[in-house]
């Protein structure tokens, strides 16, 4: 290889050259020519690299020469140490695993010497080297300990150097005193005087250096007092950079104490870890010297045993278990002892029972149990399908007026049967006990905890868990996952809390995001900068989406998912965020009891994603569209944006509205600051006393619009809408309204076959929160009948169904659960107009 040594063996090659040419000029051809030089390397300083080589250095001598290191190594050799004249000696060097390192090579002809140093890079660059505990202490007999250190230096331990600093008695260091020097390294270097004399007498000796830890011994102590000193391991790499850990090492007059804080012990039948605490204990330090004998009832052969490696530690007596995979328990007794050098000794045993291997229970027993605490020894084996990494597992409890608890998402994991047909929500009591990882297998003990059932839909929970339950787990494979592939339509109970893949569906709000509330009343945090920190009021949003039935179903989201809304940052840009297409939603089916409180009936089951990707729908919509109106202008006018159609509001007043629909954060498009998820005028509000108390029927609007040339299979109209705000002045808009049909141009209204009332809620209001209110639209979807394609002119009615309206609740922080607002009031004539509201986001009408 080719070191800084070529450039300096070419240099003194050159200056021979000219020392010899000008010798010629003096002396002509007449004889040859001597250079003398009594003793001459051709270079003091040589750096190498990391890998293994050799290299070259030139001695000068007019006589008898020899070489060796200035410190014994392992890791380079010379090819010869010793000759007469002029040389080259080779100097071989392995490849350096470690810390950056150096030795010298010294050159002695008689009461001449020079030396060449050689300096090797390491492959370590970032070195550390720590004891695993800062201090130890010691008893008062002589003893020798190990004291294990962690480093990533194991290929530098013959580097490693140790001193040890004694205290005297008033507790002021003394010199520190080496007891490990780097092998063969000359001392004595000019003005060193060697160590000094100590006032404190040694105590510690025999030091030696491993890259487990550090050995050394310590003498009786008779001095009467406790003693204390540090003991430092440092090394120091070719720069001069230092690098060490102390150890306080603290000696007093104690014998040895070991006392267990019981006797009898009984554990479950898997393999674990266990620890029996103890109430004293000073034998720490000499735990690889104690004596562990293990005494089993019935007796096992070599290789059989069951209970490995009994030790102690700080907390007490430490042992593994390994599986009971027989039918019956099983018992032995650890005993253990310790004597010191002074004969002092101390002894416990500690009688280990451990119960069977709990058998197997499938999904459906577990299912059949009443619910309550679960007696059966037994455990469960599934599929993890949620993600630990998702912030979208399940909906926040809401545990006070104006909290969340978020840390429900982390504990809470879903795990179904291993062949697909049953799931299991799991609740952990802390997030640090939830350790399953996505399309993992797991074996999960089940007795002592608590069985939750919901019973309709039928569903169940597994709660009281901790980290103790988890028996097994295995390396995570998604594609040992059963694949489960249902339309809506198909879904039933017995799909909650397993993963699904939905096929053929669309979303139908596509100009929005999958959280269509207004960010200003959830949480404030990294992903949310408007937010409240105080007073959040929602952490959970639904987002419909149909099939081409017109069945639906909706994907819940969390306020914390990072993908859930992108802001385009600009005004007037609608930017869309959700899939526009249609494809499958994998997902895991959920029946939550949470999100409906806020926004309404949701259907039986909802749809969770763990990752944005897994909502693919990449092909082309299915839906066709007739008309629709999005307001997207930002133009208080009744022309809708696609295809041709009218709405008739016989007198009601007009104007524009916040929509919760659309993805922008500008500050600059209306009155107020922007938020995302509230877009200033882009919907409509119509405003009049929707009750006529005269006739003592609703009002209503119609939307009219042609089918004339078209035909299929479903027809859908879907609206998005809210009324007043929930505060004491705006909360009269009817909540209930009935849809109607014609298809005579409004000659004579039917109403649509198989159609709910369809509602609208009030939106939760600063001044004031009910716990019922929503923070954004809601989402409503009807099939109309087939009688309505081929139509010149068809039109819907939007008609009040009665006076139900929505009322101030008065909530408190001690009564929100139950002052609820929504559907709790009654249109009167003394409304005035301005105060009954209608706002609309989104109106629709799609087939295919």
């Amino acid at each position: 290889m080719k070191t800084i040594f070529d450039k300096q063996k070419r240099s003194v090659a050159g200056l021979l050259t000219a020392v010899m040419a000008f010798a010629a000029v003096l002396t002509g051809c007449q004889k040859d020519f001597e250079l003398e030089l009594p003793l001459a390397v051709s270079a003091r300083e040589l750096s190498l690299t990391k890998d293994a080589g050799s290299t070259h250095v030139l001695v000068y001598s007019t006589g008898d020469w020899k070489a060796r290191f200035t410190r014994n190594v392992k890791w380079a050799s010379l090819n010869k140490l010793e000759g007469y004249g002029n040389h080259e000696i080779v100097f071989t060097y392995a490849a350096n695993y470690g810390l950056s390192r150096k030795v010298g090579v010294i050159f002695e002809k008689g009461a001449l010497a020079d030396t060449v140093m050689f300096m090797q890079a390491g492959t370590v660059t970032d070195p550390s080297i720590a004891f695993s505990k800062p201090a130890v202490t010691l008893l008062k007999a002589q003893s020798r300990i190990m004291a294990p250190i962690s480093t990533n230096l194991r290929y530098s331990i013959d580097d490693m150097e140790a001193s040890v600093t004694y205290y005297d008695e008033n507790g002021l260091p003394n010199e520190p005193v080496p007891v490990v020097t780097r092998a063969g390294e000359d001392e004595g270097e000019e003005g060193d005087d060697g160590p000094q004399a100590q006032p404190v007498a040694p105590w510690i000796s025999n030091v030696s250096i491993t890259h487990k830890g550090v050995q050394f011994e310590a003498a009786e102590n008779e001095t009467g007092f406790v003693r204390w000193a540090d003991l430092t391991v440092f090394i120091e790499n070719v720069e001069g950079d230092v690098f060490k850990s102390v150890l306080t090492v603290t000696q007093g007059s104690a014998v040895p104490v070991f006392k267990l804080d019981s006797e009898a012990e009984t554990y479950e039948g898997y393999g674990q870890q266990c620890v029996v605490p103890a109430m004293t204990n000073n034998l720490v330090p000499y735990s690889d010297q104690v004596e562990y004998d293990v005494v089993y009832d019935v007796p096992v052969g070599e290789g059989d045993e069951w209970i490995l490696k009994p030790e102690i530690t700080d907390e007490g007596l430490a042992f593994s278990l390994t599986m009971n995979e027989g039918s019956a328990p099983r018992t032995a007794t650890i005993k253990l002892s310790f004597t010191d050098a002074s004969g002092a000794s101390a002894s416990a045993l500690c009688k280990v029972t451990q119960k069977p291997y709990p058998a197997a229970a499938d999904f459906a027993t577990v299912r059949a149990l009443t619910p309550g605490e679960i007696t059966i020894a037994q455990y469960i084996e599934g599929y993890v399908v949620s993600d630990p990494a998702s912030k979208n597992i399940v909906s926040s409890p809401q545990t006070k007026q104006f909290f969340f608890d978020r840390g429900e998402n982390d504990r809470t994991v879903y795990i179904e049967s291993l062949d697909g047909q049953y799931g299991f929500c799991l609740k952990f009591a802390t997030a640090e006990d939830n350790t399953l990882a996505r399309f993992s297998k797991v074996r999960l003990a089940i007795a002592g905890a608590t069985l939750e059932k919901k019973a309709d839909p039928e569903c169940y929970t597994i709660s009281g868990l901790t980290a103790a339950n988890v028996l097994e787990t295995s390396v995570p494979d998604e594609f040992k996952i059963p694949v489960k592939t249902k339309s809506i339509a198909e879904l039933t109970d017995a799909d909650i809390y397993t993963l699904v893949s939905v096929t053929g569906l669309e979303i139908m709000c596509k100009d929005g995001a999958y959280t269509n509330c207004t960010d200003g009343y959830s949480f404030k945090d990294a992903l949310n900068a408007i937010g409240n920190a105080t007073a959040p009021r929602w952490d959970v949003a639904p987002l419909m989406c149909y099939d081409k039935g017109g069945n639906t179903i909706f994907m819940l989201t969390n306020a914390a998912v990072s993908w859930r809304r992108h802001s385009s940052g600009r005004d007037l840009d609608f930017y869309s965020v959700v899939a526009q297409g249609s494809g499958t939603f994998r997902g895991i089916v959920v029946a939550d009891d949470v999100a409906p409180v806020r926004y309404g009936d949701l259907g039986r089951y909802q749809l969770r994603a763990m990752t944005k990707e897994e909502i693919a729908l990449n092909d082309e919509p299915f839906m066709k569209t007739v008309v629709e109106w999005n307001w997207n202008d930002r133009k208080v006018d009744l022309v809708p944006e696609i295809g041709a159609g009218e709405i008739n509001k016989y007198g009601a007043a007009q104007a524009a509205a916040a929509d919760f629909n659309n993805v922008v954060c500008s500050g600059n498009g209306g009155s107020t600051t922007e938020q995302k998820g509230l877009v200033s005028n882009g919907g409509i509000m119509f405003t009049q006393q929707w009750w006529d108390f005269t006739a003592d029927e609703g009002r209503y609007f119609d939307i009219s619009f042609s089918t004339q040339g078209i035909s299929g299979s479903n027809l859908i109209f879907g609206i998005t809408w809210g009324h007043g705000s929930m505060s004491n002045t705006t909360l009269s808009g009817p909540a209930h309204w009935n849809l109607l049909y014609s298809v005579d141009g409004g000659g004579t209204f039917l109403p649509v076959p198989d159609c709910p009332v369809i509602k609208k809620r009030s939106i939760t209001w600063w001044s004031t929160t009910s716990q019922d209110s929503t923070p954004g639209f809601t989402e409503h979807l009807r099939r109309l009948p087939a009688d309505c394609f081929g139509r010149e002119k068809v039109v819907l009615r939007l008609q009040v169904a009665d006076k139900v309206t929505d009322i101030d609740p008065k909530a408190t922080a001690s009564n929100y659960l139950t002052a609820l607002g929504i559907e709790k009031g009654t249109l009167t004539s003394s409304v005035a107009a301005g105060n009954s509201q209608a706002r609309i986001g989104t109106i629709t009408v799609r087939y295919n």
